[in-house]
């Protein structure tokens, strides 16, 4: 059991005031959802939830079943897309053409030596090649300027290669079969404004196409927006010093192909504001390769569609950890205390609602300082620390979690598992719920709570499989836990009340810290002593000879504990390995078999109490005599 981890969470009263008021509104909104962001046309399905900034009749809204998850309706008024935000054909519009290579003044245009400057709305059509010059946009307030870049090469050695100084919205278009290059040298000024991106923007920008956009950001960032950046299309190829792609309001992705390759942060998004610092994904397909967080904001992040690939720090084993895991968790070897080497990151909330994601990272490879809920989708992670971590609350309701390697799994203060399907390999906890500001020392029951109420879960820990420094609760589902082979961890630990009110739970692991459920328990369970090799194939079957669940042991285990809805008091069940019966033991109530430790505070009746010899009356994964379910991970006895 790892002691309780607290983290700064700097906004999470004040987010989750503003939260409350906005899932009201965001609730009793009727949305419109565009399924088509393609190079040739765009929807204008207007959205009835759209914030006054982006009111009015270009409106589409393409939010991707963001409503589906806990932040959804939160930060849902702000997804909203306009028509200009999506690929346009601009043959068919009026455009000024500009030579790169040798540019000349025309309406709307300024040329001064090697720097363009726009000073009126309207679509510029860019190509050839400035060398060692500057793009200006330097507009009207309310004025939209579109820069279609047509096989296009900007280069600088003093400043911002692209920079929006002003304008109501930038729009950068990569028509179909194109490919244009951006790259700096140094990290230009603008009077006491440093332009820190490659392509700057002081207004919201958005790209868009089919086309492909290279950016090589020698000095700072690739690509920076100081208001909202939108990606609806493209092929974006970042290559950053630091941060690949900065949206200080927001950051959303609803399409197109993002590569991008940073020192710093893969995309960020800064403002604290409830309604701005976040990163939405909702489509599309981003890979990230980042030296420090893959995706960090300082909001929310939601994502609802697309894929997503991560690798943070150069991966799980990237960041060498040390330490005993029981006594205060893996420690980093690192110094420097304030670098963060996540994959995903949040300041407040991490929604999950569609999509895959996979992650690779250092340090913790989806984490939120205050929640993270999770509703649909495919996740994959290899963490060098927690897989998923929030600080606050974590809530599985649906999708696919896969977590290969792990110091804990999951963790976070209360962690409930309602639906989905969840295999987790850990080298210290499976799942932990501690971090309560009232947890106590050992064998002190916290406010911390790890509660079951459906789903598949299947965890392979060398530490505790299940810990909690407060209750642990199962009350439905299908649970796997292969547990410990050292008598210093369980395979179920808590130091509050351990209890099973139902779904269909197996457990192996070593005897010598055995905890077995209170008898206030709604539902029977059985331990029995029982030897096994990793490999082995764990069965029970009834009295009757049928079988009730199996599944393949990853680890040497010296006990089986099960319980399921069908064991009944006064029926005996026999537990065989590989075929040889092992061990069997006859319900005598509640608890029946092996002794076991019993929950600290659980009462009088549960210290040294009962835990049940032999079978779970009810089906696992392949039961009934089928193959038996292989769990995840390594298959050493160690």
């Amino acid at each position: 059991m790892k002691p309780n981890r607290l983290s700064t969470k700097k906004h999470t009263l004040r987010f989750a005031v503003i939260l409350s008021a906005l899932v009201l509104t965001g609730c009793a909104s009727t949305q419109s959802t565009t399924s088509s962001t393609s190079a040739s046309s765009a929807s204008s399905t207007v959205s009835t939830a759209s914030t006054s900034e982006e009111s009015g009749a270009d409106e589409t809204d393409s939010t991707g079943g963001a409503m589906n998850g806990t932040i959804g309706s939160v930060i849902e008024a702000n997804l909203s897309f306009k028509n200009k935000d999506f690929y346009i054909d601009y043959s068919t519009e009026d455009t000024v053409k500009i030579d790169l290579s040798a540019p000349k003044e025309a309406d709307g245009v300024k040329v001064s030596g090697s720097t363009v400057t726009i000073t009126e709305a309207g679509t510029y059509v860019l190509s050839g090649t400035l060398t060692d010059g500057q793009v200006i946009i330097d507009a009207g307030d309310e004025d939209d300027v579109r820069l279609v870049l047509e096989n296009a090469s900007i280069t600088c050695t003093t400043t911002a290669p692209i920079y929006a100084k002003n304008a109501d919205k930038v729009i950068i278009s990569l028509p179909e079969n194109t490919e244009s290059t951006v790259t700096d040298t140094v990290t230009g000024t603008d009077g006491n404004d440093e332009l820190t991106a490659a392509i700057f923007a002081k207004c919201d920008l958005s790209v868009n196409g089919t086309g492909t956009l290279n950016v090589n950001a020698n000095a700072n960032d690739g690509i920076t927006s100081e208001d909202k950046l939108k990606i609806t299309g493209g092929v974006l190829n970042i290559t950053s010093a630091d941060d690949g792609l900065v949206g200080k309001d927001a950051v959303l992705i609803k399409d197109g192909t993002v590569h991008v390759t940073a020192s710093g942060n893969g995309i960020k998004s800064t403002k604290s504001e409830a309604d701005k610092g976040y990163v939405y994904i909702g489509g599309g397909t981003v890979n990230i390769t980042a030296e420090l967080d893959g995706i960090q904001a300082e909001t929310s992040v939601l994502i609802s569609a697309g894929e997503v690939n991560v690798i943070a720090g150069g991966g799980a084993n990237g960041e060498q950890k040390t330490g005993n895991a029981m006594f205060g968790g893996a420690q980093s070897t690192t110094t420097d205390e304030t670098l963060s080497t996540k994959g995903i990151k949040s300041e407040a909330a991490l929604d999950i609602t569609g999509g895959t994601v996979a992650v690779d990272s250092a340090d913790d490879s989806l984490h939120s300082n205050d929640s993270m809920t999770v509703s649909g989708g495919g996740i994959t992670v290899k963490s060098g620390d927690d897989g998923l971590h929030a600080d606050n609350t974590l809530t599985i309701e649906d999708g696919t979690i896969v977590v290969e390697e792990s110091c804990e799994g999951l963790e976070a203060i209360d962690l409930t598992i309602n639906g989905g399907t969840i295999d987790v390999t850990a080298s210290d906890d499976g799942l932990n719920a501690a971090g309560s500001a009232v947890d106590g020392g050992f064998g002190t029951a916290g406010a911390d709570t790890l509660t079951v109420n459906g789903g598949t879960l299947t965890v392979n820990a060398s530490g505790d499989g299940l810990d909690s420094n407060g209750a642990l609760t199962i009350n439905g589902g299908t649970v796997y836990v292969s547990g410990p082979t050292g008598d210093g961890n369980g395979t179920f630990d808590c130091d509050g009340v351990f209890t099973i009110n139902g779904g269909v739970v197996l457990g192996t692991g070593s005897s010598g810290m055995l905890k077995t459920p209170t008898t206030d328990s709604k539902q029977n369970t059985i331990s029995v002593s029982c030897t096994g090799s990793a490999g082995d194939t764990v069965e029970v079957k009834g009295a009757d000879g049928n079988t009730l669940v199996s599944a393949v042991a990853p680890k040497n285990f010296t006990n089986v504990t099960f319980s399921t809805p069908d064991i009944t008091e006064g029926e005996t069940y026999t537990v065989y390995v590989n075929g040889t019966e092992a061990a069997s033991e006859t319900c005598s109530g509640v608890v029946s078999g092996a002794t076991g430790m019993g929950s600290f505070g659980g009462g009088p009746s549960n210290m040294g109490g009962q835990a049940p010899n032999g079978g779970m009356g009810g089906q696992m994964p392949n039961g009934n005599g089928g193959t038996p379910p292989q769990m995840p991970g390594n298959t050493s006895d160690t």
